[in-house]
């Protein structure tokens, strides 16, 4: 039976967790009996964490200290059953007892994510004036302050075009014009335009008649998409390898988000391409920087730890320079918040949250960060019809359509 969620609201690690986050966790959790003499803290007592729901325990201290813990105390917040409270040996049940059960995986999931998260301070890292990465990651922030950084420009073509489709008397031939100046990347486009996503009844061959089909919006959009590559690049030898799975990993979201938008009313799947590119931006002026410090160039976690903290204001900071409108901003700058949370249908930011969480999934940075179900976003997707299953499911089996569209963003 379904645990109502105001029964699990109070519990840790789930205080403050989002309403929709709440709803779904409840519908994971069950009751389960223990009978009287029950040693609670037996190995054998389940891989489940369990909360004590209805009865009294007898615990036993690890100092030889005995005290009763009875349902609705305040200590009861806490799991009794893996982990169960530190410094108890044994927790007897007195009686019949009824444990609240939830899937251990899941709780360890949000000790690891949400709690850490809270913790973190508004510039999203706990900062100790001792502490070097502090003092780095601080020079850093008063630099996009006080506008220090170059920023990167907008590619030529994707300047060309966007003027191009914001002009009403612009044509298809127009547009072709400026994107065959760029032969590879005019053929790149027309295989597009004939790839199954958006391929008619004959394949084509001409730029005007790709242009045509995908529309100009599309065109603009994929146009954008496809150069974005040539700015993730760098003279340094020191931070190549770190430009390079920058890049990897912004194919890797463009392409799941492009796959998840086809299946979410009112998303565009070119337009998720573009979002899942653009959640990047911001680290390749603060990777250019991160050059001259060799403390971040000899550890790469602390380098992440304050590229991850920086990059959604200093991608909001180009994009404002390259003239996006404020909603591709708002995405830059949310796509990171794993548990953001809004009442709307489900929008880009929400797209390049799931899409990111599902990129790391298999990584060691996936132990920090939660499972996709448990962020509100994942939720809102597909019209709130996905669940862990199916969600795996759908990219396994678009895999194939995935690598495809990692192909094209790479010009291969």
């Amino acid at each position: 039976m379904s645990i109502p969620a105001a029964q699990i609201r109070h519990l840790i690690p789930l205080r403050g967790l989002p309403e929709p986050v709440i709803d779904y966790i409840s519908r994971q959790a069950w009751l389960e009996c223990a009978g009287p003499g029950e040693d609670l803290q037996a190995p054998e007592a389940g891989a489940a964490t369990g909360y004590l729901f209805k009865g009294r325990v007898s615990l036993r201290l690890e100092d030889g200290s005995t005290r009763t813990l009875e349902a609705g105390s305040v200590a009861t917040s806490s799991p009794l059953v893996n982990p169960g409270p530190p410094g108890v040996a044994e927790a007897r049940c007195e009686g019949t007892v009824e444990l609240l059960r939830l899937p251990r995986d899941l709780v360890e999931s949000i000790y690891a994510s949400w709690w850490n998260n809270q913790q973190c301070s508004d510039t999203g890292i706990e900062l100790k004036e001792d502490d070097l990465e502090d003092r780095i990651y601080m020079e850093f922030y008063q630099q996009i302050q006080a506008g220090d950084y170059e920023l990167p420009s907008m590619p030529d073509i994707a300047v060309k075009i966007g003027s191009a489709v914001k002009n009403p008397n612009s044509s298809s031939e127009d547009l072709a014009r400026i994107i065959s100046a760029d032969p590879p990347l005019a053929a790149r486009l027309v295989r597009t335009a004939n790839s199954p996503a958006f391929g008619g009844e004959s394949r084509i061959i001409h730029c005007r008649d790709a242009v045509t089909r995908l529309g100009h919006g599309n065109t603009r959009n994929l146009v954008t998409s496809f150069v974005l590559k040539n700015l993730f690049a760098t003279d340094s030898p020191l931070i190549r390898q770190h430009m390079l799975q920058l890049w990897r990993h912004s194919r890797r979201v463009a392409a799941i988000a492009y796959v998840l938008a086809r299946l979410s009313p009112g998303l565009v799947a070119d337009q998720a391409m573009l979002s899942g590119l653009l959640q990047n931006i911001g680290a390749i002026p603060l990777l250019c920087a991160a050059a001259k410090y060799t403390e971040l160039l000899e550890d790469p976690e602390k380098l992440d730890r304050l590229v991850d903290a920086l990059k959604p204001e200093v991608g909001a900071l180009i994009l404002r320079n390259w003239n996006f409108p404020q909603s591709a901003i708002d995405t830059v700058l949310q796509g990171d918040k794993w548990f953001r949370y809004t009442a709307q249908s489900a929008d880009y930011g929400d797209l390049v949250i799931v899409s990111q969480l599902f990129s790391y999934i298999g990584t060691r940075k996936m132990q920090r960060l939660p499972a996709p179900d448990l962020s509100p976003a994942f939720h809102k997707i597909a019209a709130g019809k996905l669940n862990p299953l199916l969600s795996m499911s759908i990219i396994t089996e678009a895999e194939k359509e995935i690598h495809a569209i990692e192909d094209l963003l790479e010009g291969g």
